[in-house]
């Protein structure tokens, strides 16, 4: 997980927003750029392949995640960290639709 600074970094940031949007790769909220460093809202950058795993510090490997998403993820797999996001997403997905059919429902 890196918490960039610098004004290469921050060109890097930028470039990721505008390429990825102002969501989290794995949990897909909003991500608040103003945040403290390190809350739960905040930003960090996510490496698709981990390091450890021979993976780049180029822009195609990188993405915007929330430090708790981002540890959450740790030096998984690019396979593992895929099907985490497909399960949270599906998870929020179905609690969004139940919420939709108790209100329809009257529940």
């Amino acid at each position: 997980m890196s918490r960039m600074s610098g004004p290469d970094n921050l060109s890097k940031l930028e470039r990721l927003r505008a390429r990825d949007g102002d969501h989290c790769w794995l949990c897909g909220l909003p991500i608040d750029f103003k945040a403290e460093p390190n809350s739960a809202k905040a930003w960090s950058i996510e490496h698709l392949l981990s390091k450890c795993h021979g993976g780049p510090e180029k822009l195609e490997n990188l993405t915007l995640c929330h430090p708790p998403c981002n540890r959450s993820l740790a030096n998984r797999s690019l396979v593992k960290k895929v099907e985490m996001r497909e399960k949270r997403r599906r998870k929020a997905w179905l609690a969004s639709i139940r919420g939709q059919i108790n209100k329809v429902l009257g529940a």
